[in-house]
């Protein structure tokens, strides 16, 4: 609330949001209930109205209820993911993407936004501002989702390769002996209408809604 009231958001645009994302929280599954259990909804807004922040502060209430990775797909192309990924530095994650997983700079934290106003919590990135997701620089940050209580940050663009690249990291460094992975996932699907739905037959379908499937399929 701190870093949106600085960035020019009025006293009651905030309750509004605050109170809708509570809503949402609500609806999505109870990240300590065992088992296996999936919740899927949708999410409409116009365009400028604050989806970005929406998203944002639904993620941090989610970590806070015990999600503990966190996807966003986004569109199509690299540019909209970078700056989509540099508002989630400010906005959740609490430091620079860029400086975290660059080359010769690994773990280095710079905070900024969120992370400026309380650095005594901070997400984990396996992406950046830079760079969409590359299994050597996640390889390079020896971190198992298992192993960590602060939530685990993904902001993937929807290309096939990218989200299949994603999809046997998890599955080599995460999943159990049922090749799942036994971690509560929040899976946000921006602009959901673009590429992502199957035009074709549901048993053949289209590539990147495959690749979401099995993204899917592999956490419990």
């Amino acid at each position: 609330k701190q870093l949106l009231l600085r960035s020019g958001w009025g006293p009651l645009v905030l309750a509004t949001l605050d109170r809708s994302t509570d809503e949402l929280l609500d609806l999505l599954g109870n990240p300590t209930e065992p088992g296996t259990w999936k919740r899927r909804g949708l999410v409409m807004g116009d365009v400028q109205s604050g989806k970005t922040a929406s998203y944002a502060a639904l993620m941090s209430k989610a970590a806070d209820a015990g999600y503990r990775a966190i996807i966003l797909l986004t569109g199509t192309l690299e540019n909209v993911r970078r700056q989509t990924q540099e508002r989630l530095d400010a906005g959740f994650v609490g430091f620079d993407s860029r400086e975290y997983l660059g080359k010769g700079k690994q773990q280095k934290k710079r905070h900024i936004g969120v992370g400026q106003i309380d650095g005594r919590r901070d997400g984990i990135v396996f992406t950046s501002s830079d760079h969409d997701f590359r299994k050597h620089a996640a390889s390079a940050l020896n971190i198992s989702l298992n192993a960590v209580n602060e939530p685990v940050l993904v902001v993937t663009k929807k290309h096939k390769g990218v989200l299949d690249r994603l999809t046997t990291w998890l599955r080599a460094h995460n999943a159990d002996r049922d090749d799942q992975i036994d971690v509560p996932l929040l899976l946000v699907h921006d602009e959901a209408d673009n590429a992502s739905v199957n035009t074709r037959d549901p048993d053949d379908p289209t590539s990147i809604n495959a690749a979401i499937r099995r993204l899917l399929k592999l956490f419990r």
